[in-house]
């Protein structure tokens, strides 16, 4: 017997759900005003069997690569790109940024959690199922970026650090950047222990994240919040900073949850930049 799929939740005014060939995804209306390419996918709309249905993008999870490798042609193709364009960061829950270019499609990205690029040919990925992806954009200087954020990145500043590689790689001025901060693990569903809330110490606003759980020695972390005031004290204005707000633990049927089912798959938040625009002959 088929079960009936849930209802979309309703998004901020800043966010909108598209659905394309069985896909569906999410587009941030700030970046996509700016015009650049980018989506943040769901669980949606691909040919993994359980645990990873339907559509995981991750390559290191058990997922049998065949599936993957078709479930990444599919999302790349709701962007009009191709696998060939994909880069993606390993991932490894530390605060390092690459710059990327031409030479390194099709490749993975050693060291790092943030991607940045200023070349239409990439498409910068991040994968996660738990952790924040954050896209940002700098549309004057056409430079984007991707960053793959959890507890241990928010701690390290791994946002901060991508709004810093933009400056110092790219000449970004943080008042023009647009972010947008897509689904995670939200702080309904994510409590952490006194070693995590120690790690976040450094930070003035740490305790402003947390919330006491009902477990003594427990908190309730939001890495929404963490990350939207880490962007703030780079200089990312705060009114440029979109948050969508759905928690990937509290929707079983949209998005993967690491912590909620163990062995399961990968969502991806992908960007590319705009091709420079072209100057009419004479003008």
């Amino acid at each position: 017997m088929c079960r009936p799929t849930p209802p979309l939740p309703d998004l901020p005014d800043a966010w909108q759900w598209e659905a394309r060939d069985g896909l569906v995804f999410l587009r941030a209306t700030p970046l996509a005003a700016l015009g650049i390419p980018h989506v943040f996918t769901t669980r949606r709309g691909g040919t993994s069997a359980p645990p990873f249905e339907s559509l995981n993008l991750g390559r290191g999870v058990g997922d049998a690569l065949e599936a993957v490798a078709t479930n990444r042609a599919r999302a790349l193709g709701a962007m009009g790109r191709s696998v060939a364009d994909h880069v993606e960061a390993a991932q490894v829950h530390g605060r390092v940024v690459a710059l990327v270019t031409e030479a390194h499609r099709g490749q993975i990205v050693a060291d790092a959690d943030g991607l940045i690029s200023t070349d239409p040919a990439v498409v910068a990925a991040i994968h996660c199922a738990d952790c924040v992806p954050i896209l940002l954009a700098d549309a004057r200087r056409r430079v984007v970026a991707g960053v793959h954020t959890g507890w241990r990145g928010t701690a390290a500043g791994m946002a901060a650090a991508a709004v810093a590689a933009m400056v110092a790689n790219c000449g970004t001025d943080p008042r023009d950047l647009v972010a947008a901060i897509g689904p995670s693990i939200g702080p309904c569903c994510y409590e952490v222990d006194a070693p995590v809330v120690d790690r976040l110490g450094d930070w003035p606003w740490h305790r402003a994240v947390l919330t006491p759980s009902g477990r003594p020695g427990h908190w309730m972390l939001d890495l929404w919040e963490a990350n939207h005031r880490q962007l703030v004290d780079a200089g990312v204005p705060g009114p440029s900073i979109a948050t969508v707000g759905l928690c990937t633990a509290h929707h079983p049927a949209l998005f993967f949850s690491h912590r909620r089912d163990r062995s399961t798959g990968r969502m991806a938040a992908m960007i590319t930049t705009a091709p420079a625009p072209r100057v009419a002959q004479g003008s």
